[in-house]
């Protein structure tokens, strides 16, 4: 059964098809493991899952990177603990390579040039690094291992002061490997202004300089990176913009998609409980996490907010959604409207202290394909949780199911062992990882 998603922009109706799942008992969250990391708010915030094998790598604020077993999800195991080169920074973000024995790290501060890593897998054993841009943020290798993408966000130094220009790395990883160490080959790609195009963010200011978001350059701040399966393309969101960039890896050559505005019932009042009919939110999506679907037809973004009111009162941000859009043209599809905070309400975990901000605050989320369905998991920073959401209608996305963890998440990824469907999910503040599995009845 085919149904339509009918978008109306700009006076024209694009339509976009996709097939319709048969109706099936909805899969359900369950928490079956949890790994500490011993470093409290220190640790645990990004989490890279090879898909066969079950490693893992976590990267810890304190300056180490954590190489997991996750070969049995019941009992994730710590292999060892990598003491990474923090002279240029922090490690924000990291990624194991699909083949390889090594993972990519990248470190970075705001205001100053970063690094990318690879350190073996088997024994921790550095590499080689090279330099990359401003306070690199994400990092994610291509399905093939070909290329590694690297998010430089940029973001302000202190309130006033500007952090510099966002841009892309783009590393070549086609011959490198464990055995011979070899360079690490960086390609810089800056980003050209995106003032004036439709969709992107207008009259809000980012939240750590509390300068005004024009989309030049040196207010474009790349967040999260996630590749297609066939390796040709990376998206980026862009937060404080409200927009994503997609790379061509074989040219080099861009394009801009601004993901423009979501209105829906919310509760944008602290104090009283959940109540989303005494408002309606209209706010600039503004996505932090970034995935894509298996068969590239669709992106999805988790709508989190970073961005304050360039008028000066202390309005709402981001969406609060998780929101797809058709990865050709960039034209929505659907979002989740009010579902996330009535999940969490529904769970007893909405934050009503943030009501007036960002509510439950999707941060990041991962895709993937099980039991002939397409699920999406997202972190919930604020509420302190996982949403499992199905999006085999992309245009209708319907959250399935809600399940605490630690306390805000942050890094997430789905993992399969032996045909089951498992969730790994860093805790960013608690210092731990989360282990979820996914059951049907």
């Amino acid at each position: 059964m085919k149904k339509t998603c009918i978008t109306f922009t700009a006076a024209i109706i694009i339509l976009s098809s996709f097939t319709a799942e048969e109706t099936r008992a909805q899969p359900q969250l369950d928490l079956i493991a949890t790994y500490d990391t011993g470093l409290g708010s220190l640790g645990s915030e990004i989490i890279s899952v090879r898909k066969e094998g079950g490693i893992a790598a976590l990267t810890n604020v304190a300056g180490s990177v954590d190489v997991l077993d996750l070969s049995d999800p019941f009992q994730p195991q710590l292999m060892r603990r990598v003491v990474v080169d923090t002279t240029f920074g922090t490690p924000n973000s990291v990624a194991v390579h699909p083949e390889h024995d090594y993972f990519l790290v990248v470190t970075g501060t705001p205001g100053l040039m970063g690094t990318v890593a690879a350190y073996r897998i088997s024994d921790g054993v550095f590499l080689s690094s090279a330099p990359v841009g401003i306070q690199p943020d994400s990092i994610a290798i291509s399905p093939n291992g070909e290329y590694a993408v690297v998010a430089n966000e940029a973001e302000g130094t202190g309130i006033g002061l500007n952090g510099g220009d966002g841009s892309l790395s783009v590393v070549d990883l086609v011959g490198f490997n464990a055995e011979i160490p070899s360079q690490l080959l960086v390609t810089h790609v800056a980003l050209p202004s995106a003032a004036g195009l439709p969709g992107f963010s207008l009259l809000r200011t980012d939240d750590a300089a509390r300068l005004p978001v024009d989309n030049h350059p040196a207010t474009l701040e790349p967040e999260t990176v996630a590749i297609t399966a066939n390796s040709q393309f990376a998206y980026i969101s862009l937060e404080e913009n409200s927009g994503v960039v997609r790379i061509n890896l074989k040219n080099l050559q861009l394009t801009y998609f601004g993901l423009g505005q979501t209105i829906h019932d919310a509760d944008l009042v602290v104090g009283g409980g959940y109540n989303p009919t005494v408002d309606s939110l209209m706010a600039f999506r503004e996505p932090d996490g970034i995935a894509l679907d298996q068969s590239g037809k669709f992106f999805v973004t988790a709508d989190e907010g970073d961005t304050r009111n360039a008028l000066g009162s202390n309005s709402p941000r981001g969406g609060r959604t998780v929101s797809l859009f058709d990865a050709r043209t960039g034209v929505l599809l659907g979002d989740t409207g009010s579902q996330i905070d009535d999940s969490a309400a529904l769970f007893g975990v909405y934050p009503d202290s943030r009501s007036n901000r960002g509510g439950s605050e999707p941060e990041v989320l991962d895709l993937t394909r099980h039991h002939g369905m397409t699920l999406v998991a997202v972190g919930l920073e604020r509420a302190n949780a996982v949403a499992l959401i199905d999006v085999s209608n992309p245009c209708t996305p319907l959250v399935i199911d809600l399940a605490p963890v630690g306390i805000a998440p942050e890094g997430i990824k789905f993992f399969h062992r032996k045909g089951q469907l498992y969730v790994a999910v860093a805790n960013e503040v608690s210092g731990t990882v989360s282990i979820l599995e996914v059951f049907d009845f």
